[in-house]
């Protein structure tokens, strides 16, 4: 075998200088090789491994270590009951080596060996009397076993060791309940509560006991002596709950829960715990939100730690169904609890913009833009509520702070809307040349924005700049929304400025078409160009026709009634 014999030339070497021939050079030798024996295992090198630990078994055949290792090989091939041959001869040449003794529990347990196992965690515990793992496993095994009397034992060698305590007291307690003896249970737990008469907690727990074991009448007589010493225990509130809830008292339930969640020794994280619970459950069987939302109406009438409950409160009412009007007082309560809780201030935005609520939007956005809040969403809505009530200066500046709050994650259509707007702003101001700035800034993240093609488009046409520049964005908008009357005609007057009459009218006419049924006050403007298109392609009786009706439809334009009144076109 090559491996082997390469391993052998140091190992050689090195056995030279520990006097080759006795019986500590030999057990030397043996060592080393069942160190390269595991490192080989570790390395899924298993047939080099088993020659290895063979060879050290040779040289020594008494070597502990080299027993377990080879115990461990054929435990590792699934072969356990060759393993445990040589994991027993490793255990009994180190009788007093608890680390060679202990595998061999294990081997027998897995092995399905419940009474070896036990007799070698028997033997180990008199001589490492210490090892409290020894004991965990005796009871572990005699549970397993059904052996409870001897899982008792084990218990009673627990407490010797660490004193008594509520776990070994309960865990006894259970184990009397198997076995059948009552009696023997309920001594337990009243040895535990006797021992600490001044602790209500050992009290309240022999009434849990009696609660666990089916007995829910002797229960509450324990609870009943500590609730006149003691009624704000909150340890107490909780039991009283649940024996409410197990004898069926209803009406007694609910009183209870509501006194367990307003206490205010109630640990804030436990309460949390029972308002989510209670909230599943009302969810779940689709139950009447009114108890609950009392429940939540009395504890947010208190002091608040912190927003949690009143945010529980505003999620259950929106998922229940609760009308929005009961939702929004709450939502603004978890906002002067925390400013900073985006989720309330998001959900009053949305009741705000859903009521078309201008100035609500800006009594909502504007402590959020304030406080520097990092969500550019609450900058877009306030710069969009103040362009709606011409504060312009305001709106943009938003915008611009807006901005700065834009990452990579930031949804991609906020940010081109956010720039368009800042476009509309600035025109709306008579600033073209920061409006046109900023629709070139939203075609460089949507190229393909249809309606700002449109308005950069018209608005360069109107003022009869880069009309090559405008009909290429205007016929880019035409492709994305070929039906638009409002894009067909920006498209129509941009020919009309570059005086392709024949061809504005083409696409002016089907605008036209396509409005027929559902022409309104807002397509006064696109009625009046029609007029001018038939103007100077000589068609005065339809211009004039085309003129009359804008001016009905609400255009009070001063070149329109000159046009109406002169009846002819002139230019803008």
């Amino acid at each position: 075998m090559k491996r082997l014999s390469i391993i052998r030339y140091p190992i050689a070497a090195l056995c030279m200088l520990l006097l080759p021939g006795s019986m500590k050079a030999q057990h030397a030798e043996s060592d080393l090789f069942v160190l390269e024996a595991h490192r080989q295992m570790m390395l899924g090198n298993h047939s080099d491994a088993f020659e290895l630990v063979s060879h050290a078994l040779e040289l020594c055949p008494g070597s502990v270590a080299a027993l377990e290792e080879m115990g461990e090989f054929w435990h590792y091939m699934r072969l356990d009951s060759i393993a445990a041959v040589y994991m027993r001869r490793a255990a009994d040449l180190a009788p007093h080596d608890y680390w060679i003794q202990q595998p061999l529990v294990e081997l027998y347990v897995s092995m399905g060996q419940t009474e070896d196992a036990l007799a070698k965690l028997e033997q180990l515990y008199d001589e490492f009397p210490e090892k409290e793992d020894v004991l965990l496993m005796l009871e572990a095994l005699y549970k397993h076993k059904g052996d409870y009397e001897n899982v008792v034992k084990v218990l009673e060698r627990l407490e010797l060791k660490e004193g008594k305590s509520e776990q070994l007291s309960m865990e006894k307690f259970r184990t009397f309940i198997r076995m059948g003896d009552t009696s023997r249970a309920f001594a337990e737990m009243k040895a535990l509560a006797d021992e600490y008469p001044n602790d209500m907690h050992y009290r309240v727990l022999m009434g849990d006991t009696y609660m666990e074991a089916g007995e829910p009448e002797r229960a509450i007589e324990v609870y009943r002596d500590i609730e006149a010493e003691d009624p704000d225990n909150v340890g107490l509130m909780l039991s009283m709950m649940s024996y409410y809830a197990v004898t069926n008292q209803d009406s007694l339930l609910s009183q209870q829960t509501m006194k367990v969640l307003t206490a205010k020794e109630l640990d804030n994280s436990l309460r949390m715990r029972l308002l989510n619970s209670k909230v599943l459950e009302a969810l779940n069987e689709k139950q009447d939100p009114q108890p609950l939302l009392d429940i939540f109406d009395r504890l947010l009438s208190m002091p608040q730690a912190d927003d949690q409950v009143a945010e529980l409160c505003a999620r259950y009412m929106a998922t229940a169904g609760v009308n929005t009007s009961k939702i929004k007082p709450v939502l603004k309560q978890i906002l002067d609890i925390n400013p900073e809780n985006r989720m309330a201030r998001s959900q009053l935005l949305q009741y705000a913009t859903e009521e078309d609520d201008t100035m609500e939007v800006i009594r909502i956005c504007r402590p959020a833009a304030d406080l520097d809040i990092d969500d550019p969403v609450f900058y877009y809505y306030l710069g969009i509520a103040y362009f709606q009530i011409d504060s312009t200066r305001l709106a943009i500046d938003t915008f611009k702070k807006g901005f700065t709050h834009v990452d990579d994650d930031t949804n991609l259509q906020l940010i081109t809307n956010m720039y368009a707007l800042m476009g509309d702003t600035y025109h709306k101001m008579g600033d073209m040349q920061h409006a046109y700035e900023s629709y070139d800034s939203c075609l460089v993240y949507r190229p393909d924005e249809a309606l700002v093609l449109n308005n950069y488009a018209y608005y360069l046409s109107l003022q009869r700049q880069k009309l090559d520049k405008a009909e290429d964005m205007s016929r880019r908008s035409l492709e994305k929304e070929p039906d638009n009357p409002t894009y067909i005609d920006t498209y129509a007057w941009i020919l009309f400025q570059q005086k392709r009459y024949a061809e504005a009218k083409t696409y002016i006419d089907k605008a036209l078409a396509i409005m027929a049924d559902d022409i309104d006050a807002d397509d006064a403007n696109i009625i009046e160009h029609a007029g001018d298109i038939y103007a100077r392609l000589g068609d005065k009786q339809t211009a004039i026709r085309y003129w009359t009706l804008s001016a009905q439809l609400g255009n009070d334009s001063p070149l329109l009634a000159k046009k109406l009144k002169k009846q002819k076109y002139y230019a803008y």
